[in-house]
């Protein structure tokens, strides 16, 4: 182990520091996918976080989503389709999890960037190994086998306007071991090749990220991804088949109007519910969440939480299949919950939650508290976390018939997006 290591939780705390400051920063809040229009576009699957999450833009098409799919359209003359998995939250041990019951082997490509935020936590060497082989051998499993696998090295990671100081230089230190496990795995998986990221030059004005940013990063990865995306088209000639979006298939009626809404805020009635909930029990995060196939949608407070994530990743999971309140006082000590790596990079160990039900009395959502302080199982009552649930499940019923009221200018839109394509 390297001397340095031994500042783990000074680095880890230093990383929650940063993502508590992040709240307000712009991300995108639309689809993440892009389509440059024509016949057989080149599809690419982008997996990642932090250049990949579009820290400083609203839309995807500014972020290295968008940029992607036009940048390898500039440089091949044929259209190309993007789609993006992943968040700033996904780790190396939760990408698999992020990848879920997706489509992968739709894509001529996967373009992984990833590992900014192991190497800030200072992610254990033999770990990040461990995991990332794990990811390299499912995506070699899971795509067609003419398809091909480009993986980016971390951008430096002082480069990264929180990072730019003396703990950032001890997490570029760890970048660097990282990077070099990677490309030793990379260089021994087939189908797979490795491109190292440079640095980006920030606006001055625009410290988080900005369409200028991605759209240079995008030309990097796009000179890299071109080639081998011939030679995708090359092995397979005329055997090849039109691309087919992957589109989601929802189980409840309402998740799909619930899933749009989210991204602009969510209904009036539950922001109203959540700030209530807030204060009432003094957490951090108060929300909804819907469970539907492989995923947990949020409802609202999604500039403090992604859209979504794994559903096994999801203490809410746990409420809805046992249809029953569920009291966490400490995750880490929970055996359910304790090494999940979703818990882990978010820090909110401390979980209350009640479920929710369609108008056919299934279990599909909770109502739920978070919190990154541990505290007591009676510090929330039931009762009381009941109450303001079966509130929430009234309105949450209405999504299955038509949409619920937005919220009166709470929500976010596109608009006033970077427009600096």
């Amino acid at each position: 182990m390297h001397a340095y290591e031994l500042l783990r939780p000074m680095m880890r705390a230093f990383y929650a520091s940063a993502m508590a400051a992040s709240t307000g920063v712009p991300k995108p809040v639309d689809a993440a996918s892009i389509l440059v229009e024509g016949e057989d576009p080149d599809a690419i699957l982008l997996l990642g976080n932090g250049p990949a999450h579009g820290w400083g833009v609203v839309t995807h098409q500014l972020s290295l989503t968008g940029h992607l799919g036009r940048a390898v359209t500039a440089r091949t003359d044929r259209p190309c389709a993007v789609t993006f998995i992943g968040d700033e939250t996904m780790n190396v041990s939760s990408a698999l999890a992020w990848i879920g019951d997706h489509d992968v082997a739709a894509y001529d490509a996967v373009v992984v960037v990833l590992g900014i935020n192991d190497a800030v936590r200072l992610t254990r060497v033999p770990v990040w190994r461990e995991r990332f082989v794990e990811l390299m051998d499912a995506l070699v499993a899971s795509t067609r086998p003419s398809a091909r696998i480009l993986v980016a090295g971390m951008q430096p990671v002082r480069s990264v306007t929180p990072y730019d100081s003396a703990l950032g230089g001890i997490a570029q230190r760890h970048a660097e071991r990282l990077d070099r496990e990677a490309r030793e795995v990379v260089d021994a998986t087939e189908r797979a090749s490795f491109h190292p990221l440079g640095a980006p030059e920030l606006e001055p004005d625009r410290p988080h990220g900005s369409s200028r940013v991605y759209r240079s990063w995008a030309r990097e990865i796009a000179d890299a991804a071109a080639p081998l995306l011939a030679e995708v088209r090359e092995a397979e000639g005329a055997s090849r088949a039109p691309h087919r979006p992957v589109e989601p298939a929802f189980e409840w009626a309402g998740t799909a109007r619930l899933v749009e809404q989210a991204r602009y805020g969510g209904s009036a009635e539950l922001q109203r519910l959540a700030v209530q909930a807030q204060e009432r029990f003094d957490v951090d995060v108060a929300v909804v969440s819907l469970l539907d196939g492989d995923r947990l949608w949020y409802a609202m407070n999604t500039d403090r939480l992604p859209f979504s994530i794994p559903r096994d990743m999801a203490y809410c999971a746990t409420v809805v299949a046992d249809d029953d309140a569920l009291v966490v006082p400490d995750a880490q000590r929970d055996p359910r919950f304790a090494g999940n790596p979703f818990i882990d990079i978010t820090g909110m160990d401390f979980y209350a939650g009640y479920p929710l039900h369609s108008s056919d009395g299934e279990p599909i959502g909770t109502f739920c508290l978070l919190d990154r302080r541990t505290r007591a199982a009676s510090a929330v009552s039931i009762e009381g976390l009941r109450e303001i649930a079966l509130q929430a499940e009234t309105e949450l019923q209405r999504y299955e018939t038509g949409p619920a009221d937005a919220a009166a200018g709470g929500g976010r839109t596109p608009d006033g997006a970077d427009t600096d394509g």
